[in-house]
């Protein structure tokens, strides 16, 4: 009986301290704003490093380019560029990641949601689970997403984006894989370093957005309606009347 009672009691410690030495990953959940600000100077131990021109090959490099220019004339007149705001279309990924709105992000062990106030984007990061490849999947805005922990850091990796949806006017296939590193650069701070890698770039592209945790902010609703803005391919402006088609 003495041995049977010492046996017990030793697996009821054993349960008792499992959990302690479970492995236990850091918590992202909360909303969070851009950082820096436009005007703030940031801490430069938590600055971003901005994406610069994409490692485009020469013959998607060239195209990209000159539109680039007609853009440039087109702020120089003031004109709006075009972009999917205009026609209220959302991000999509990754330019959703750059904060130009405050985001939410809400972890559970077995998936993460990212929700940008700008549009009511969501997009849902599937954890420990296998990437399948990117003519699996039915492309989207936001493509499909799986994540696992390398120490601290959320490792994300993402495929299946629609072609149409583009980051600063940048070409790319539908196999494109995004690969995101999320991490604490202090409690209040978040880093996240995105990977861009595709056929049409000649190399990975590589740059981090900054963001800062805004305790109580809520999102708000975003919902874009009766948009009577309308640039077409060429620049022309055009606005819309309440009635017309």
């Amino acid at each position: 009986m003495g041995l049977r009672r010492s046996l017990l009691l030793a697996a009821l410690l054993a349960g008792t301290a499992a959990p302690a030495l479970a492995q236990s990953h850091p918590d992202f959940t909360g909303t969070y704003e851009r950082y820096p600000l436009p005007g703030e100077t940031p801490d430069p131990r938590y600055a971003p490093n901005r994406p610069g021109e994409p490692p485009l090959k020469p013959e998607y490099l060239a195209d990209y380019r000159q539109f680039q220019a007609v853009l440039a004339s087109r702020a120089e007149e003031s004109q709006p560029a075009g972009e999917n705001y205009i026609r209220c279309i959302p991000d999509g990924m990754p330019a959703m990641m750059m904060g130009m709105f405050p985001m939410e992000v809400f972890q559970r062990d077995e998936q993460i949601n990212i929700t940008q106030e700008a549009f009511n984007q969501t997009r849902r990061i599937y954890m420990n689970q296998d990437l399948p490849n990117w003519d699996e999947v039915n492309p989207g805005f936001y493509g499909t997403s799986v994540g696992h922990w390398e120490g601290d850091t959320l490792v994300i990796r993402t495929t299946g984006i629609k072609e149409s949806v583009e980051f600063q006017w940048t070409p790319h296939s539908e196999a494109m894989v995004i690969t995101e590193r999320i991490r604490l650069l202090a409690p209040d701070i978040l880093h996240n370093e995105i990977t861009v890698e595709d056929e049409y770039f000649e190399r990975p592209w590589t740059y981090s957005y900054s963001y800062r945790r805004m305790p109580g902010y809520k999102l708000q609703e975003y919902v874009c309606e009766d948009n009577r803005d309308y640039v077409d391919e060429n620049g022309n402006h055009t606005m819309r009347l309440p009635g017309e088609e």
